[in-house]
């Protein structure tokens, strides 16, 4: 078991040197109803003290800057739900006169709202009907007990899981077949089983980078990215598979080198016969795969289908073949709506408020005049260097508040410095929508790293270790892969 030790990490020496400061110090002081009142309070003065400052700026930026800033507070300082603040954007949006209420609510309608739904669904019909587990045992029993291997085909399994279905959920499967084989170990070192956590955490974070169902912020990447041009659920695997496998790879070699297996090997046993107990494919399970097959496939060609068919282009676009594959799996009883009940639906007021804040910062000129001061500071600079920048810049927000939060924050900003620079608004949009997924240096960064924090095995001193260790080469390994891509064509 993996204690915290005396070293403090990076998480805590922030947290000390903030408390040193004279608010910070004032703020730990008061009563937790006086700090939340305050939490709230806060965000609404900043929205009315700036609205109402006498300064040379036209109306809509100035108030569009306003809400961006109450509702960013908000985010971060979690005063409110996340989904509870979601709602609140729209009433914002349309008090301050930026967009009439049709508008300001349209985006919550969006194609890739519905894209998160069909895939929610269809990954609740794994997850209910036992194909979840069935792959993680059938991925941990191809390693023979060879610990590295078996780390290999965790990650590997977290990382197909999380491709469909929430990176939460493939975390929430997975560590009780790490602890359950744990408990198993013969004559390990303490940090056998923290190192087969971490590989789960971040093999989930790499399978969430992978298609644009395997995370709220890639959706919301993808929604905004394609209102400035056509963006497909296949333009975007072409970029998020290369990258995942490369941080699956690079990130499963830190982690043998930072916890040495020493040639140890795992006891199988009890999982093997728990798998043989299971016995062939129950009927549920095929049905789910009769749906779920062919819905990928159809993610991937659907459009290429329906031009060689003469259909109208929209017809196989991936939200509608979601919303298909949804119908078809109740048809077949595969799913019933009470398994569906359990989604987290709050997640699509989240995705719909950001695509919604970010078409308020765009169309009320706020994010042109952002990106300005931006483009300022980054003019002249290699492309390398602005990437890099927006990279590390993503991260450090991400590792302390939430990652979708921090991508409805920040893509807005990043399409109109991709103009003010005159670079490709993939570019800058795919760095931060990717480079969210790098949050596992301290516990509170994503829910899958809260959850494995919470077993008690691994420490925040090894979080912080690898978790900086990997997210460094990883934040480069985005960027110059991301630069390659330009040069190649791919956007």
């Amino acid at each position: 078991m993996a204690d915290v030790e005396e070293r403090r990490p990076l998480g805590d020496v922030i947290y000390s040197l903030t408390g040193r400061l004279p608010f910070f110090h004032f703020f730990r002081t008061l009563r937790p109803m006086q700090q939340r009142v305050l939490k709230l309070a806060f965000p609404f003065l900043t929205l009315a003290v700036v609205v109402l400052l006498p300064i040379d700026m036209d109306r809509q930026v100035q108030d569009a800057l306003g809400i961006f800033l109450c509702v960013a507070m908000l985010w971060t300082f979690e005063s409110l739900p996340l989904p509870a603040t979601a709602l609140l954007v729209p009433v914002l949006l349309t008090l301050f006169g930026v967009f009439p209420a049709a508008e300001a609510l349209a985006p919550y309608a969006d194609p890739v709202v519905f894209l998160m739904i069909g895939g929610l669904i269809l990954a609740e019909a794994l997850r209910s009907n036992g194909l979840d587990k069935r792959l993680a045992y059938m991925m941990v029993l191809r390693a023979e007990g060879d610990r590295d291997r078996t780390l290999f085909f965790l990650m590997a399994a977290s990382a197909l899981l999380s491709m469909w279905i929430s990176n939460t959920a493939a975390v929430a499967i997975l560590i009780p077949v790490v602890l359950g084989m744990s408990s198993r170990l013969k004559g390990m070192g303490e940090g056998a089983t923290a190192r087969m956590l971490l590989g789960v955490g971040i093999g989930s974070s790499a399978g969430g980078m992978m298609t644009v169902t395997g995370s709220a912020p890639n959706a919301i990447a993808a929604g905004l990215l394609s209102r400035e041009q056509e963006f497909t659920f296949l333009d975007w695997m072409m970029i998020g598979v290369p990258l995942g496998l490369l941080l699956l790879f690079m990130a499963w070699f830190l982690l043998t080198r930072l916890y040495p297996s020493h040639g140890e090997r795992l006891d199988i046993g009890e999982m093997r016969q728990e798998a043989m107990d299971m016995g062939p494919l129950s009927p549920g399970e095929k049905r789910t795969l009769l749906v779920f097959l062919p819905t990928v496939a159809l993610w991937v060609t659907g459009a290429e289908i329906a031009s060689r068919l003469g259909l109208p282009p929209s017809f196989m676009s991936a939200a509608m073949v979601a919303l298909a594959a949804c119908v078809f799996l109740f048809a077949v009883r595969a799913i019933e709506w009470e398994n569906a009940r359990s989604i987290s639906w709050d997640v699509f007021l989240i995705i719909g408020s950001g695509l919604a804040l970010g078409e308020g910062l765009v169309y009320s000129g706020a994010a042109q005049w952002m990106a300005g001061g931006l483009g300022n500071a980054l003019l002249g600079a290699q492309l390398l260097v602005v990437l890099l920048s927006v990279a590390f810049a993503t991260v450090a927000l991400t590792n302390f508040i939430s990652n979708t939060a921090t991508a409805a924050m920040f893509i807005p900003i990043l399409l109109g410095l991709s103009v003010a620079l005159n670079v490709q608004p993939e570019l800058l949009v795919l760095a931060c929508g990717l480079c969210v997924s790098l949050s596992f240096i301290t516990p509170i960064g994503t829910p899958p790293f809260t959850l494995i924090y919470a077993t008690k095995k691994v420490g925040r001193r090894d979080l912080a270790k690898a978790g900086i260790v990997i997210t460094v080469p990883a934040v480069v390994m985005v960027c110059l892969f991301l630069m390659v891509a330009d040069m190649v064509g791919l956007f």
